[in-house]
C-alpha cells in the first residue's frame, strides 16, 4: 500500500473526528429542521472536507476553515437568540398559507410554494383537501404545520389543482367532464385553467379562483 493511501486514511479519520466535534457543538437538529445558515455551513464543510481528502489543501488550512465556519455558525446562533428581527431576516418568518379553508395565493407566490407542494404536505398529514384545514403554516425551516377544522363532515377529493384536472379523482366520484363543465358554468367559470383548486364534498364542487380570493381579501380588509 502506497504512502498516499495511508495519507488518505489519516486525513479522512482526522476530518471525521473534527466534523463530529464541530457538528456536536452546533447542536442537535434533524435534517428537516436545518435553518438556511445551518444548511450553508453544512454544504461548505462538506466541500472543504472533500478538497482535504483530495490533497488540494493542507490539513492546517482545512482545520482553520472548518473551525471558522463552526465559529461563525455558533456566533450567528448566539446573536439570533437575542434578536428576533435578525432571526426573522436570517431564518425567515412563518407564513400562513391557509386560513379557514381559504388559500393565500399571494403568500404562496411569495414563498415560491405551489399547489402540488401544498397537497403533498397535506396528504402526509392525512388531509385530502384544503377545505378541511383551519390553519396551514409554512414554518421557517420549510415544514408545513396544518390544523384540521374541529368538525368537517366530509372528506373532499381534489378535482382541479393548479388549473389541471385530476381525472383519476373525477372518475372516483363517478362524474365526467360534462358534469364538471356544468358545475363550472354555474359558478361563472369558463376554463379549468382559471381554477386554483376545486374539491368535491359529496354534494357539490367547491372552487377557489382568483375572484373568490379577491372577495375574501376584500371582506378581511373591511373587518
Amino acid at each position: 500500500m502506497s504512502f498516499n493511501y495511508y495519507l488518505t486514511i489519516y486525513r479522512t479519520f482526522i476530518l471525521y473526528v473534527l466534523l463530529l466535534v464541530v457538528f456536536k457543538l452546533m447542536g442537535k437538529k434533524e435534517v428537516g429542521e436545518l435553518t438556511v445558515i445551518d444548511l450553508v455551513v453544512s454544504i461548505l464543510m462538506a466541500e472543504i472536507a472533500a478538497m482535504a481528502i483530495d490533497f488540494n489543501r493542507s490539513m492546517q488550512e482545512i482545520f482553520l476553515a472548518i473551525t471558522l465556519l463552526g465559529s461563525l455558525q455558533l456566533l450567528t446562533a448566539f446573536i439570533t437568540l437575542r434578536s428576533k428581527k435578525l432571526r426573522d431576516v436570517i431564518d425567515g418568518k412563518p407564513a400562513i398559507l391557509i386560513h379557514n379553508g381559504v388559500v393565500n395565493i399571494e403568500e404562496m407566490k411569495k414563498q415560491r410554494y405551489n399547489f402540488d407542494d401544498l397537497m403533498v404536505q397535506l396528504r402526509m398529514k392525512d388531509i385530502t383537501s384544503v377545505f378541511e384545514v383551519e390553519y396551514a403554516i409554512l414554518e421557517a425551516n420549510g415544514q408545513l404545520t396544518a390544523f384540521k377544522k374541529d368538525s368537517c363532515p366530509y372528506n373532499p377529493l381534489p378535482i382541479i389543482v393548479s388549473g389541471v384536472l385530476v381525472q383519476e379523482n373525477l372518475t372516483k366520484i363517478d362524474r365526467d367532464t360534462d358534469w364538471l363543465n356544468a358545475q363550472m358554468e354555474a359558478e361563472g367559470i369558463l376554463f379549468v385553467g382559471d381554477v386554483y383548486y376545486a374539491a368535491y364534498d359529496g354534494n357539490r364542487l367547491r372552487f377557489i379562483t382568483r375572484a373568490t380570493l379577491n372577495m375574501h381579501e376584500e371582506r378581511t380588509y373591511r373587518k
